[in-house]
């Protein structure tokens, strides 16, 4: 459902009927939105004074009224739903997106509610604790849908391996690598751009560089139109034109992917793999702003450097990092040259809700 901000008015196109009133996982894509935001800022003002706060409580309020509890499994559920995969129609129950995103919408609820003062009752973070998520143990994949068929079903994009980027939901390697290998052959060869983009993100995460760079091909050669570059949403060039969410997966596989960042909600996580792209021998990815400061990246086959290039403020907290047994803080001028593969954490020196 789209909606109005000022007015609350629902402007959903009348050509998608089921996406206005099942494809409810939005509500949790907005309170993930403002999660990133938060996690990037600390934006405190935006929490008090600007409704922020407001908006990821009453997320959170409306799954817990969405659930229902199935007394045979003892956890929730939620019905009649559309997952990512709009090709999953009219609805379908226990869509794993959409459990998983409500699950995090209460988490951040209670995760800020030393700032916001509006605590969350028991019941919702036993809601997001024990939530129903399909997952087939025979395999160890999990399930796009409650039901659904790993061998026959044919999806439209990625839907279940977004659990592992953006949603970082905590799983094993062998998981993730089994949600990737699993849904590529069912996804839709003419499916939308930005699905190969998540592919691309999930395979360098797990080192296997040559489905990487497969997947980063295609997910811009086959969709970037002559003369002028423009972006479509299908490789046939139907559908939407100057496709953003296309283009903006290419820009995510470049800096979540290659770059190897991971924004989360008290850290900003580096781990570059290496093994650039294409032939490419550097990448350099200026103007990182966290947490009042401004980093830059730099990233060749053998070591990346990240440099504190300035801040934005004076009353920025100082920021602190660790990488294996070595911790320290750094200011304007300082950088860090590591290994590629190593993991550096950055992160306030003060956390959210200490």
């Amino acid at each position: 459902m789209n909606l109005v901000a000022r007015t609350g008015v629902d402007v959903t196109p009348d050509c998608c009927p089921t996406g206005r009133l099942y494809e409810i996982h939005i509500t949790g894509d907005i309170s993930f939105a403002a999660r990133q935001y938060i996690s990037a800022t600390y934006n405190q003002d935006w929490l008090l004074n600007e409704f922020g706060g407001e908006l990821v409580y009453e997320t959170a309020r409306f799954w817990s009224s969405r659930v229902i509890y199935n007394n045979q499994t003892k956890q929730y559920e939620i019905l009649t739903v559309l997952p990512p995969d709009e090709d999953a129609q009219p609805f379908k129950n226990n869509s794993v997106y959409t459990n998983v995103i409500a699950s995090l919408s209460i988490e951040l609820a209670h995760n800020i509610s030393c700032i916001t003062n509006k605590t969350i009752p028991p019941q919702w973070l036993d809601i997001a604790s024990n939530l129903y998520f399909p997952f087939d143990n025979s395999t160890k994949t999990y399930l796009e849908y409650e039901g659904f068929d790993l061998k026959h079903t044919i999806i439209k994009q990625a839907d279940v391996v977004l659990l592992g980027f953006p949603l970082i939901w905590s799983m094993n390697d062998e998981v993730r690598q089994n949600d990737l290998l699993a849904y590529e052959p069912l996804t839709r060869t003419d499916g939308p751009a930005m699905t190969w983009s998540m592919y691309s993100i999930g395979f360098t995460e797990l080192g296997d560089f040559d489905k990487a760079g497969q997947f980063f091909r295609r997910s811009y050669e086959s969709y970037v139109r002559p003369p002028f570059n423009v972006w479509t949403e299908t490789q046939s060039g139907v559908g939407a034109v100057n496709f953003i969410t296309g283009i903006g997966g290419f820009l995510q596989a470049v800096l979540f992917g290659y770059g190897g960042i991971r924004l989360k909600l008290n850290e900003l996580e580096f781990q570059p793999r290496g093994h650039l792209p294409d032939q490419a021998t550097k990448f350099i990815f200026h103007g990182i702003k966290y947490q009042g400061f401004v980093l830059d990246l730099t990233i060749d086959n053998n070591i990346y450097e990240i440099f504190v290039s300035s801040q934005n403020n004076n009353d920025s907290i100082p920021l602190v990092y660790e990488y294996g047994d070595h911790r320290g803080s750094l200011k304007v001028n300082d950088s860090l040259s590591l290994p590629i593969d190593t993991r550096l954490i950055i992160r306030r020196s003060v956390a959210l809700c200490p």
